[in-house]
């Protein structure tokens, strides 16, 4: 194991990749190590088991540039935020010393998110206590912890442009078949539409995630915060304190002229 860049946190397998996806495989192509951290495998999830959804993160994890990925057990569909989870968190802070954190958002529709937020935010602080957690363990806070988008808008403190790298992102989400719409997977479009022709019974019970207008959401969502900031694609974030500008000219859309 060894030092990152950012780490992107989320409560499930395909929080982040939705969330923060083209984000991270920015970074990973401009040069930045890069990693994942799932607090659970989803096994509470409506569709797939933990073993599938296991595999499924490790694709996507691949096709967005990830040097690392790991997965706690913090409670599918019951989030815990308690002294155990803070120190399980804490560990990889300590193991994986990002300078940055991406995580879930304050406020959002699953429980396990906003849940999650909580949890992520105060191992990033507990984590440079050199008192708090394992103490053979060298201290590390990161620098910044952002949070990303999930179903609950807000209104971001600054959007990514994500326009180069969201090939490697609809990569990472193709991984999720379990999860999300695939045209050509049951429970997510033709194939299911082919069974229930036939009499035959369809396949997982349809979610809002696994459904086609979700999949089509990710990108409008995309394009919308994109066309914000003068490009095609954007990923939106949050910062609980304001943001140090040292250029101002670097704030111009699409750079200086």
């Amino acid at each position: 194991m060894s030092k990152l860049d950012v780490l992107a946190i989320g409560p499930h397998p395909d929080d982040v990749e939705l969330g923060c996806g083209g984000t991270l495989a920015l970074a990973a192509s401009q040069g930045r190590r890069v990693g994942i951290l799932h607090l659970t495998r989803g096994e509470r999830g409506t569709r797939g088991t933990a073993e599938q959804r296991l595999a499924e993160a490790e694709r996507a994890a691949a096709a967005l540039g990830a040097v690392e990925l790991a997965f706690l057990d913090c409670g599918d569909g019951a989030l815990r935020g308690g002294e155990p989870e803070e120190d399980a968190v804490i560990e990889v802070l300590r193991t994986w010393r990002p300078e940055l954190v991406l995580g879930p958002p304050p406020h959002d529709r699953h429980p396990d998110h906003a849940r999650g937020h909580q949890l992520v935010a105060a191992a990033a602080f507990y984590s440079g206590l050199q008192a708090r957690g394992d103490r053979t363990m060298a201290a590390h806070r990161p620098a910044a912890v952002f949070s990303y988008m999930q179903h609950h808008s807000f209104e971001p403190s600054f959007v990514v442009d994500v326009t180069g790298a969201w090939e490697a992102k609809m990569a990472a989400l193709a991984a999720y078949r379990s999860q999300l719409y695939q045209p050509d997977a049951a429970g997510g479009g033709v194939a299911d539409k082919a069974a229930g022709a036939a009499g035959v019974a369809p396949g997982p019970p349809a979610t809002k995630v696994s459904s086609r207008e979700f999949r089509l959401a990710v990108e409008g969502r995309a394009r919308h915060f994109g066309q914000l900031i003068g490009a095609e694609l954007g990923e939106p974030f949050w910062s609980p304190l304001p943001l140090a500008v040292r250029d101002l000219l670097a704030l111009l859309p699409g750079g200086p002229r």
